[in-house]
């Protein structure tokens, strides 16, 4: 499956005819190496490394048909790219136990394409979040057990609205990452570090209601959580 994947990839970039943005080949590394609870293994993965380095290739000569495309392919395109990207960036500096044993982990330049590099900052700051989608927060994955859980399946153009609002809720709903109470709630730092994306104080409490099914009051007590960094292995 993987090398069929890779060979129609290979082909459609050769013949420049390609209109939609593939991500199969990312699609079926997740789903061999990825659980549905968000555990990877990374070892599978470096295994696979071949293949991995491949599909971040394949990123790469896209990008120029990725800027003239909708939003929702290019927030799929970026989301796989960041998560992509990050579990390269693990399987490179292999055996560590957190993301943080890596020196300054989201300035390495991950991705060259279009005379321009990329690091995982770039990515998640100055084109993600720029995008004014905020639940892009529950979809990109930094390898670390606090972070939203890594899909084990590939973001699509034609399906980012459904897949972000599944991802916006399991991220919500998981008591190991945020707490929802009527009267306290206990929330993930993203929430803190990340508190413009999110709008007003309200907008995050209707945010957290909508997906939890809650009703929390606009004045309820918020504390935010600390985040454990450990590999989400």
């Amino acid at each position: 499956m993987k090398i069929l994947s890779a060979l129609a990839i290979l082909f459609h970039c050769f013949l420049g005819q390609a209109q939609a943005i593939d991500h199969s080949l990312w699609d079926d590394l997740l789903q061999e190496h990825v659980t549905s609870e968000g555990q990877v293994d990374y070892t599978g993965f470096r295994q696979d490394y071949a293949i991995l380095a491949q599909y971040v290739d394949h990123l790469e000569r896209l990008l120029p048909q990725v800027q003239k495309s909708d939003k929702n392919e290019q927030l799929a395109f970026w989301i796989n790219a960041y998560n992509a990207c990050t579990v390269r960036l693990i399987c490179d500096h292999m055996p560590i136990s957190s993301i943080k044993d890596i020196s300054r982990p989201w300035k390495k330049v991950v991705m060259t394409a279009a005379d321009r590099s990329y690091t995982l900052d770039d990515i998640e700051h100055n084109i993600l979040r720029k995008m004014n989608e905020p639940r892009m927060h529950f979809a990109i994955n930094c390898a670390s057990m606090s972070c939203p859980q890594l899909a084990n399946q590939a973001y699509l153009g034609r399906k980012i609205d459904r897949q972000l609002e599944t991802a916006a809720q399991g991220f919500l709903r998981d008591t190991s990452k945020n707490i929802i109470a009527p009267s306290q709630i206990f929330l993930s730092k993203i929430f803190l570090w990340f508190r413009t994306d999110f709008g007003t104080t309200t907008d995050l409490i209707q945010m957290i209601n909508q997906h939890t099914g809650s009703r929390v009051p606009d004045n309820v007590s918020i504390t935010y959580l600390s985040y454990d960094w450990a590999l989400n292995n």
